[in-house]
């Protein structure tokens, strides 16, 4: 009873119905839920607060910043149910809102587009900024040696690096990047390697332009800190993915080291072990390794701590496929059941 009464109390409210509302379409920092609100940060945090102890939303410290998403109370479905309500949506100053936050999904795309586009060429040695890539892609092929790549999906490909590391190893090679940019400079060196026809898309990782099942392997490279909902790209590249693929995503562990966000566009400060566990259960994977690398000489502009870089592999299991290879020993065994208990 009390706590649905905190609820109801806290969705009395106009300013955090709407609040809640826009948590519900997208999640937001709380600077950019103030600029929609048109209302300082201290009164807008005074609404979070009571939002967040009703458990309609809660909070996520990265670096500086604070991220505010849906929360966790057991009536959340039902409520969201409420929160789509035609009705609501009708309403003069939630249209206004909603315009709003489809203004700030622009201005992130767009900064995010400007940096491709103004670093495409250098994108590679960006990358190396903060760990060694050669290291890294040395532990990238020694985790996939133990399958068969098949056909094999590059999503993000920047300057097609992973799919000129791979291309060799599968039977078919796709690579795919929102940005023309990129794609260019992906081409110029894709089309360097001989004997290997490589098909080039332009696509965004949200919404693949690729039919169910396509692929056996996929590949997320230093990607996912940019997405503003990683789950979302996670769950669409197991859809794209056949029965028993392979999704391997590489990218940083949690960090605070800010300057990745202000000049280099990410979207998230790294990901941990278990929120990765997390999301591959949720889109129907099996986290069948992980493996953390460092290196102890990089430093951020700032002399943070160097960041260590993460490998991910999940596999998507089926109904007609409950088998999981063990990468170190190279064999295939059916020990995993396919209600994927074994992920805790």
């Amino acid at each position: 009873m009390d706590d649905l009464l905190n609820i109801m109390r806290a969705l009395a409210d106009p300013t955090r119905l709407r609040m809640a509302l826009l948590v519900s379409a997208m999640e937001l920092s709380v600077g950019e839920m103030a600029l929609i609100l048109e209302q300082s940060q201290p009164r807008v945090s005074r609404h979070i607060r009571i939002l967040d102890e009703a458990g309609i939303i809660k909070r996520r410290k990265e670096g500086s910043w604070v991220f505010l998403r849906n929360g966790s109370f057991a009536q959340m479905d039902k409520l969201n149910a409420l929160l789509q309500s035609t009705k609501i949506f009708q309403s003069d100053i939630v249209k206004s809102d909603m315009e709003k936050l489809e203004q700030v999904r622009a201005d992130r795309a767009e900064m995010a587009e400007t940096y491709f586009a103004n670093h495409a060429c250098e994108w590679d040695q960006i990358r190396s900024l903060h760990i060694a890539e050669q290291d890294v892609e040395q532990e990238m092929q020694r985790i996939l040696s133990a399958y068969s790549l098949g056909r094999l999906l590059d999503v993000g490909t920047g300057t097609g690096r992973i799919i000129e590391l791979f291309a060799g190893q599968c039977e078919h090679a796709a690579a795919i990047d929102n940005s023309p940019e990129m794609l260019r400079v992906a081409r110029a060196k894709i089309d360097r390697l001989v004997g290997h026809k490589v098909e080039m898309m332009l696509g965004d990782f949200n919404n693949l332009p690729i039919d169910n099942g396509s692929f056996d392997t996929l590949i997320l490279h230093q990607v996912l800190h940019y997405a503003q909902n990683p789950q979302r790209v996670i769950t669409e590249s197991s859809r794209v993915l056949s029965e028993g693929g392979r999704l391997m995503i590489v990218d940083f562990s949690s960090h605070n080291v800010e300057d990745l966000r202000k000049y280099h566009a990410h979207a998230r400060l790294g990901f941990s072990n278990e929120m990765m566990k997390q999301n591959f259960r949720n889109a129907g994977l099996y986290l069948a390794h992980h493996t953390d690398l460092s290196n102890t000489e990089a430093k951020s502009k700032d002399g943070d701590d160097a960041l260590t870089v993460s490998i991910w592999l999940g596999q998507k299991m089926g109904a007609k496929s409950n088998k999981i290879t063990d990468y170190k020993n190279k064999k295939t065994t059916r020990e995993l059941p396919q209600k994927l208990k074994v992920i805790k």
